[in-house]
């Protein structure tokens, strides 16, 4: 039955990969504002993607991204670097033809000096063609991460511009 239940999945997904009325494959660069246990930071972000839009009006992606920042300690006057990547799984809707709204799940790397951290988050956007290669988007996303010696909250908004080839 697991086998089965496996195929069928596997059956949906390709043809809906063949049912895609566009797909749209993007890198961009935009800036975020996070937070790290209440500390502030603002990232430079680059990433790529690839989005398929249905007839149904439907939209799921799939999008990598890496973002740079560092983390001040207004205590100590001491600035941590911190390097995420990420991955984002996407699924929404676009209500008009160059308008999307989705939510995201998302799993993370982070490395902050010399300390590593993984999690998994969950965040929403929306998106907006301004011409046939340029789509602005902007989103939000919140992570659980985890390390060695502590939980703690990834917080972050980010402001996009991908280019669409």
């Amino acid at each position: 039955m697991k086998k089965l239940q496996s195929l069928l999945l596997a059956a949906a997904i390709t043809v809906s990969s063949l049912a895609a009325d566009e797909v749209r494959k993007t890198v961009y660069i935009g800036v975020s504002t996070a937070s790290i246990e209440n500390e502030s930071m603002t990232e430079g972000v680059f990433g790529f993607g690839v989005d398929k839009i249905y007839s149904s009006c439907m939209l799921w992606g799939l999008h990598s991204e890496y973002s740079f920042g560092k983390l001040s300690d207004d205590a100590t006057n001491e600035n941590d670097m911190v390097a995420t990547i990420e991955l984002d799984l996407k699924a929404g809707f676009v209500p008009f033809r160059d308008f999307s709204v989705y939510a995201l799940v998302a799993g993370a790397g982070q490395y902050i000096e010399n300390d590593g951290a993984y999690g998994f988050g969950y965040g929403a956007g929306m998106d907006y063609a301004l011409s046939e290669s340029f789509i602005f988007d902007v989103r939000y996303k919140t992570y659980s991460m985890k390390n060695t010696l502590l939980d703690y909250d990834y917080d972050k908004a980010v402001a996009s511009l991908r280019y669409k080839f």
